[in-house]
C-alpha cells in the first residue's frame, strides 16, 4: 500500500506476514491503530509519515527492525513500544509529538540514532539497553524528559543525544 494517500480506514496484516517494510508508507489517510502479526521480523518504514494514524504503537514479538516505523506519525498515543529481538530503532518515533510515557528499548537494541527525536510529551528517564552503540539525536528535542539518563558502555556516538532535554539531571 506504499503512497496510497488515499487509503482509510485499519491497516491490516494477516497472521502469516514477516515483512512489512514500507507496508503503509506515507498512507496519511489511515487514522486507526496500527496492527502488526507475532511473525513480522521487520517493520521498517511500516508506518511512515501516517500523520492521521491514531491510538497505542505495537511492536511483535519476533520485530528485529523498527527503523523509521512511526517516523511522522504526530498522532499516535500512548507509551512507545520496542520488543526484546529489536536491533535497529534509529528514527524509529521521530516526530511523534503525542506519545507519552517513558521511553524504553529492549536490551538487543545497538542503534537508537533519532529514536524518540522531537517526542516533547516523553516523560521520566530515558533508558537505553546495554549494546547500543549509536545514540546521535536519540533524544533531541525531547524536552519533557526529567530524571538521569542512563545507557550502556558500548556507546561510540552520542551526538546531540540530548538535545534540548533541559529537565534531565545527573
Amino acid at each position: 500500500y506504499y503512497n496510497c494517500q488515499n487509503l482509510t480506514g485499519a491497516p491490516a496484516c494477516g497472521f502469516n506476514v514477516t515483512n512489512m517494510a514500507n507496508a503503509y508508507y506515507d498512507c496519511i489517510s489511515l487514522s486507526y491503530s496500527p496492527i502488526c502479526g507475532d511473525n513480522v521480523t521487520n517493520m521498517a518504514n511500516a508506518y511512515y509519515n501516517c500523520y492521521h494514524l491514531t491510538g497505542k504503537p505495537v511492536c511483535g514479538p519476533n520485530v528485529d527492525s523498527m527503523y523509521a516505523t512511526y517516523e511522522c506519525c504526530y498522532n499516535i498515543t500512548g507509551s512507545p513500544v520496542c520488543g526484546n529481538n529489536v536491533t535497529n530503532m534509529s528514527w524509529t518515533y521521530c516526530g511523534c509529538r503525542n506519545l507519552t510515557g517513558s521511553p524504553a528499548c529492549g536490551n538487543n537494541v545497538t542503534d537508537m540514532k533519532g529514536a524518540y527525536a522531537n517526542c516533547d510529551r516523553l516523560t521520566g528517564s530515558p533508558v537505553c539497553g546495554n549494546e547500543v552503540t549509536n545514540m546521535y539525536r536519540a533524544y533531541g528535542g525531547c524536552i519533557s524528559l526529567t530524571g538521569s539518563p542512563a545507557c550502556g558502555d558500548k556507546v561510540t556516538n552520542m551526538g546531540s543525544a540530548y538535545e534540548s532535554c533541559t529537565n534531565l539531571k545527573g
